[in-house]
């Protein structure tokens, strides 16, 4: 009885997780909801950042190579695809060059990784893509492009910073009141869920709108989406390491998207942005298969014991 409920609690995780992505893909209306995605995401790190002390003397220096491989497979991505087509190559481009996801160290911490290395990553690549990419968009798109880096950095300072200084005075509580706060973590997986579904709602709501006006392209776009979503994956994995194998391939995998589209949508052009649009679905199907490996291993420990 113990293993089926472990057995129920491990895949009904990702059965969730994936139903909530379908659910999305069906009701793209859903897309008005957006605006809640980025207050989900600020819950979901103050629970996340309760229990951990973030020092810059703890973040590894392979921290540093992640950012370096994210500005080198960006620019990879172009010089190949710029061979066959320059939308495709901007696609590619595009998708790469987004930084760490914010929301990557929520994922790690339902995987029980080292929360602080990604938070150390988001804050890195975040910071130093606010300052590259306006510099080369230009050069790649061949038009100045007026986006300035505080446009960039903003959004992504308040959306960190705001729940990591309310975690910080919420550890100076009374015990009792730190106990009954401690308890909304339990709330954190349901975030994510909803969360999950209004994203996915967003990309299918973008794709079905393009999809009519160049659907072979549309198609090249998703498969190379794809590739670059698992070249990060497993590119982050080995800069990482035996120790920091899952941490480093989060923060390399795990993509700011929001930040690329808007860049896209507001200066290149509506097919540039569904490379990070299909990114949205390619690296939350990983996420999916990462939470359940972890229930997995989890369970098969159980039962060991």
């Amino acid at each position: 009885m113990i293993e089926l409920r472990s057995m129920l609690k491990s895949y009904g995780r990702v059965a969730s997780l994936l139903l909530m992505m379908v659910l999305g893909t069906l009701l793209p209306q859903l897309n008005v909801m957006s605006f809640l995605v980025q207050y989900f995401l600020m819950l979901m790190l103050f629970f996340a950042f309760l229990d951990i002390e973030i020092h810059p003397r703890s973040i590894p220096v392979s921290v540093l190579w992640v950012l370096l491989a994210n500005i080198v497979i960006a620019f990879l991505a172009y010089g190949l695809l710029s061979l066959f087509d320059p939308l495709l190559a901007l696609a590619g481009f595009v998708t790469a060059i987004a930084p760490t996801a914010i929301a990557a160290p929520v994922i790690i911490g339902f995987i029980d990784g080292q929360v602080d290395y990604v938070v150390g990553s988001v804050l890195l690549t975040n910071v130093a893509m606010a300052l590259v990419v306006p510099v080369v968009l230009p050069f790649l798109v061949g038009k100045v492009v007026q986006v300035t880096t505080w446009q960039v950095l903003q959004p992504v300072l308040v959306t960190m910073f705001v729940p990591l200084v309310l975690a910080r005075l919420a550890g100076r509580l009374p015990g009792k009141v730190r106990v009954f706060v401690g308890k909304g973590k339990a709330y954190a997986y349901p975030l994510w869920l909803a969360n999950l579904i209004i994203l996915s709602a967003k990309a299918a709501d973008f794709v079905r709108t393009e999809w009519s006006s160049a659907a072979m392209q549309v198609m090249w776009i998703a498969l190379i989406s794809m590739v670059i979503c698992a070249v990060n994956f497993s590119v982050g994995a080995l800069i990482g390491g035996r120790r920091h194998w899952q941490e480093s391939s989060q923060s390399l995998g795990q993509k700011n998207n929001s930040f690329v589209i808007w860049i896209a949508l507001t200066f290149i052009h509506p097919i540039v942005a569904l490379g990070p649009t299909f990114y949205v679905l390619f690296h939350n199907l990983y996420n999916s298969w990462q939470i359940y490996r972890f229930e997995k291993r989890g369970r098969s420990g159980k039962t060991g014991s």
